[in-house]
């Protein structure tokens, strides 16, 4: 039997129907709206560190689905192709519906990980082989095919922010499968002959059904994701049975639970994907409607100034704006992301004192970077109050624990905008004041002053449980001027069992007290932790990444390792395949330059979202702008790549690839001071400036594969188009991993030029 079928014949000789574009516009689409609608599952359901997990799902399996058809010889169905293009996608229309129903019965717990992930291929893999049967059966056409793929996974970044938003994570996936049944639908109506009614009927049945089941589940919530014991939410449900959950929202990058009925101090309590919380206080509006706010121990800094004025980033339910108001504050700037949380706040009405309502309250939408980057008021106070994500978002490149609010820049951005009596506090982990006690030191040591004088501005102070157990809540300060030890007396008045970590003039731990003394230097200050302690910046900004050596988690490894096994497994497989199973397998050049290619573009595309995240600052603009571009601009560049006849693909591919190297190396350097230059335009210069930068890449990174498919499929020795598209999808999972792993080990520059070195390669191994 030979894999190759009809390569050769008349199928891969025509041009590919419109019916069949518009399939593959439509499965396309689903396959990008279900991957990132699982990064916002994955992170509600397991931990939002394995919603990257996502990607690396999608990839293999559309690599799978090639090899499929690879594997299985299904190129040789010839002109029944369309008619099986149809089944399997009604077969993928099918098992989406499927998924959350299988989460649902099966809530999640460490010992059904693989279980999860299983589920989760199962759509990938059927609609991987949906379109690589698609460029199989026309491979001489792959260049109009590649360019409806790219505008169907466009579409589908531009439609599903609004889907999730409206119809939730679980509703969503079964709206996704009305789009492959739709595909089935026209595959099987426009097939011949015309014994194809019969398929068209079940087309039209499972369509309907899919609409159906939507529409039922909208208006039912029958189907609900319900997360495992683990996270936060359930714990505190399972130890207040007479708490309530009143609502459940999602967005494109949070899932926001509203919890009532535990206790009289919080109206509700609002869990972001059920682990983060926050709190919306009961409150009167008044300062006398809390007359004991200042006793609380997160309330300490601000008596470091009377009538502080006072900009709270993150302030989620408010813990912190309402504690500024009890203060004195004549007015507190609250800027918050997340309009869930603003909108249940409201919700409330007066029971929250009105509070994003309120006279003496600026409320601004926005990300804190962009905000203080574009301001030039001055404040007494800026806080940040436990401001974490603890959440994914579904942009299909955010990973892990990267945040651009506590690197050393914007450390620095936030030290300019204090007055002179003015204080930046920070609340967090005693874990986390190692990396904030050295970020302050790196930048403010690169603006003249001492070591010594730093700590004169450094106060970090714990709140102790009772009976001598570890210190939890953390207070961390760096103010404009000197903190004298009398005002460090006067702040923590009350506050007797707080733990001091370090504050000038107080007995201080290890080795804080050393390096502002000088007995040690920085370099073996940030040594002398368990975890990393060294300082984080924008081009680094993993400032929760802290295992030893490099910052890289056990559990990232570990998931690197399965995908890499089961790539060379596939690649022996390949190598083999001629002797052993008589399939025309490809040769070692065409193996590496596929997966050049494969690792090349997933480890740019993440490197782009990672790096100008910062620039566009809201993670659905980002979503939107950069996705979305890089998308289109790469059908674009399929489709302009069909120009090039077959004699010249090789010669075009010599001139296209270095270009494309060279665009890389010069991001890699120049994008850190492009968008650092440009955070303070407008929202509208900044998408544009956005929109701008990624589109080369997009145009020059979408020519390579298809071209290289093009030559294959015209090649009577090249290998079958469904292989190589296995190949390039199996190499993609490893680079969505290995980039991640190398951006937190050595940061973005260094994944960029990993980018390139993998194109690089791919040029090397080109088709001549």
């Amino acid at each position: 039997m030979d894999g190759s079928g009809s390569l050769a014949g008349a199928a891969a000789g025509h041009r590919a129907p419109r019916a069949l574009l518009a399939a593959v516009v439509l499965v396309s689409a689903s396959g990008l709206m279900f991957e990132l609608a699982l990064t916002r599952i994955f992170s509600a359901t397991i931990w939002y560190h394995y919603a990257f997990v996502a990607i690396s799902v999608a990839l293999f399996g559309w690599g799978l689905g090639g090899f499929f058809v690879y594997l299985l010889g299904l190129s040789r169905f010839g002109r029944h192709a369309q008619k099986l293009l149809a089944v399997l996608s009604i077969v993928l229309a099918v098992v989406l519906p499927l998924f959350p129903y299988g989460i649902l019965q099966f809530p999640f717990s460490p010992e059904r990980m693989n279980f999860y992930f299983m589920l989760s291929l199962a759509p990938f893999f059927v609609g991987g082989a949906v379109l690589s049967l698609a460029f199989e059966s026309h491979g001489r056409d792959v260049n109009r095919l590649y360019f409806a793929d790219l505008v169907g996974a466009a579409a589908g970044t531009l439609v599903v922010p609004v889907v999730l938003s409206l119809l939730g994570a679980e509703t969503t996936v079964m709206a996704i499968a009305v789009l492959p049944a739709l595909a089935a639908v026209i595959l099987a109506a426009t097939s011949r002959p015309k014994r194809a009614k019969v398929l068209t009927a079940v087309a039209v049945v499972v369509l309907a059904g899919n609409i159906g089941l939507a529409v039922w589940n909208l208006q039912t919530q029958t189907l609900n994701i319900r997360d495992g014991s683990d996270k936060a939410l359930y714990k505190l449900l399972a130890a207040h049975p007479e708490a309530r959950i009143e609502s459940d929202e999602w967005n494109a990058y949070s899932r926001i639970t509203s919890v009532s009925g535990f206790d009289d101090t919080h109206a509700v309590r609002l869990f972001i994907d059920s682990d983060a919380e926050t709190s919306v206080l009961k409150w009167d509006g008044t300062a006398e409607g809390l007359a004991d706010g200042m006793e609380w121990f997160r309330a300490f800094p601000f008596r470091i100034a009377s009538e502080p004025r006072v900009l709270v980033i993150g302030p989620g339910g408010g813990t912190d704006v309402v504690l500024s108001l009890v203060a004195g504050s004549p007015k507190v700037t609250a800027v918050e992301m997340n309009p869930l949380i603003v909108n249940r706040v409201r919700q409330l009405g007066a029971a929250a004192g009105n509070l994003y309502d309120h006279p003496k309250v600026e409320l601004v939408m926005d990300e804190g970077r962009n905000f203080i980057q574009r301001t030039d008021r001055k404040f007494d106070l800026i806080i940040l109050g436990f401001v974490d994500s603890w959440a994914s978002v579904a942009s299909g490149g955010l990973s892990l624990t990267e945040n651009y609010l506590y690197t050393r820049e914007a450390i620095e951005a936030y030290y300019d905008h204090l007055s002179d009596r003015g204080a930046l506090v920070i609340v967090r982990w005693p874990t986390d004041v190692p990396r904030l006690v050295a970020n302050s030191v790196d930048f403010l040591t690169d603006r003249g002053l001492s070591v010594a004088e730093v700590g004169q501005r450094i106060l970090a102070v714990a709140k102790t449980k009772p009976q001598g157990e570890e210190p939890v809540e953390t207070v961390f300060m760096l103010a404009r001027s000197p903190i004298e030890p009398a005002k460090i007396d006067a702040m923590l008045a009350g506050h007797g069992e707080a733990h001091v970590f370090y504050g000038p003039g107080r007995p201080s731990d290890q080795p804080y007290q050393d390096l502002f003394e000088g007995t040690i230097d920085f370099p073996r200050y940030t040594e002398s932790f368990d975890k990393l302690a060294t300082p984080v910046n924008d081009n680094h900004p993993f400032f929760f990444a802290t295992d030893k050596p490099y910052g890289v988690p056990d559990f990232a490894v570990r998931l690197l390792t399965a995908p890499v096994t089961g790539v060379m497994g596939f690649a022996v497989v390949l190598l083999a395949g001629g002797r052993v199973f008589g399939f025309r397998a490809p040769g070692g050049r065409t193996l590496l330059y596929f997966a050049g290619l494969g690792v090349g573009f997933i480890v740019c595309e993440v490197a782009l979202i990672q790096r100008l995240i910062l620039l566009l600052g809201h993670p659905i603009y980002t979503l939107v702008v950069i996705l979305f571009t890089l998308l289109l601009a790469g059908s674009l560049g399929s489709f302009h790549a069909r120009r090039y006849p077959a004699e010249r693909i090789g010669s075009a591919l010599g001139r296209i690839i270095p270009i494309l190297v060279v665009l890389i190396v010069i991001a890699a350097f120049a994008l850190p001071a492009i968008v650092q230059a440009t955070l303070a335009l407008p929202l509208a210069a900044r998408i544009g400036l956005t929109a701008a930068l990624v589109f080369p890449f997009g145009f020059l990174m979408g020519m390579p594969f298809p071209l290289g498919l093009r030559h294959s499929a015209q090649d009577e020795r090249g290998a079958p188009v469904s292989a190589l598209w296995g190949v390039n999808g199996a190499a993609s999972v490893i680079g969505s991993i290995a980039g991640m792993v190398l951006a937190v080990a050595a940061g973005f520059t260094w994944v960029f030029l990993a980018g390139a070195a993998c194109y690089a390669v791919s040029w090397l191994a080109r088709p001549r």
